[in-house]
């Protein structure tokens, strides 16, 4: 379906072009420089999904949007289970500030992660342990479950407090072999203080360290919400319930984004302190908690 600027919602049923193997529809007789915004409606297991809104400007000579539909679910952790699935979940373990100055050492105690009400909680304690003064985890499905483009989300709820850092993001799975950032990172969603938006941005390598990114609208991150990038061939978009706040382009490698084709693993931790964020203080409460109710990626 469709709208253009005073219409009403259109809505079109798409036909097959098998030389090109792609589902389409034509809008005639639109003057150049008009937008259109448009969106795919399908179901699947019998339930309906709407993609996030998409836009197209017409050009002088015409031209053609198009518009990526993610509706086979290829991989989920619904943190239904009594403890934290294995299968899907490691652990990184301890301190050292991460490249970032942190200072909390992580572990894979059920203090700092667990499985509870059908949420994985992560969570940061002030406590004295091994040195450190704040204790946290980390997981990650490096070496157990890695994707190339998607719609990979997750519906969370985020603690706010100085010093305070939630993430959920993603590192290239030849992390090991040629290190950071020629690996590539997405930033699906972090969050730092006491913010009201969250950042979505992406860091590699061109000839150099590079990144891209930018803020959110307002969020009340207190809630429960679902961000997520939109990964193509061509850009990453990233979302806050379905509504995108940014886009990356990266179209036939551009700008020496070539990490952002090739195999990716999923990250979610609570960092305390760090060089950006600051260290905590009187005002931040502890323990903090994140609460996962789902990881789902979609192709």
């Amino acid at each position: 379906h469709y709208i253009i600027p005073g219409y009403v919602q259109q809505n079109v049923y798409m036909t097959y072009d098998s030389s090109t193997a792609q589902w389409e529809y034509t809008v005639s007789n639109l003057s150049s420089g008009v937008t259109i915004t448009y969106s795919f409606t399908y179901n699947t297991g019998g339930v309906q999904y709407d993609t996030p809104n998409y836009t197209y400007t017409v050009g002088s000579g015409g031209g053609s949007g198009s518009g990526y539909v993610y509706n086979t679910l290829v991989w989920s952790d619904e943190f239904n289970g009594s403890s934290i699935n294995s299968s899907n979940w490691s652990f990184d373990i301890g301190g050292g500030g991460w490249g970032n100055n942190e200072l909390q050492y992580y572990t894979d105690r059920s203090e700092n992660a667990r499985i509870e009400n059908g949420n994985l909680v992560i969570e940061a304690r002030k406590e004295s342990y091994q040195g450190y003064q704040y204790t946290s985890a980390r997981l990650k499905t490096q070496g157990k479950r890695s994707f190339t483009y998607g719609r990979i989300e997750a519906r969370m709820k985020l603690p706010m407090g100085q010093g305070l850092w939630p993430a959920f993001w993603m590192l290239g799975a030849n992390f090991p072999s040629v290190g950071w950032p020629k690996c590539g990172e997405i930033d699906i969603m972090e969050h730092i203080n006491n913010e009201t938006v969250v950042h979505g941005t992406i860091h590699w390598d061109n000839n150099g360290y590079a990144y891209y990114g930018g803020a959110s609208g307002y969020v009340d991150v207190t809630q429960y919400h679902v961000y997520s990038v939109e990964w193509t061939p061509s850009y990453i978009r990233w979302f806050v319930d379905g509504v995108k706040f940014w886009e990356a382009n990266i179209a036939n490698s551009i700008n020496g984004t070539d990490e952002f084709h090739k195999p990716f693993f999923i990250i979610l931790n609570l960092a305390v302190g760090g060089n950006w964020p600051g260290a905590p203080n009187s005002s931040t409460v502890f323990p903090a908690r994140v609460y996962v109710d789902y990881v789902r990626v979609y192709q």
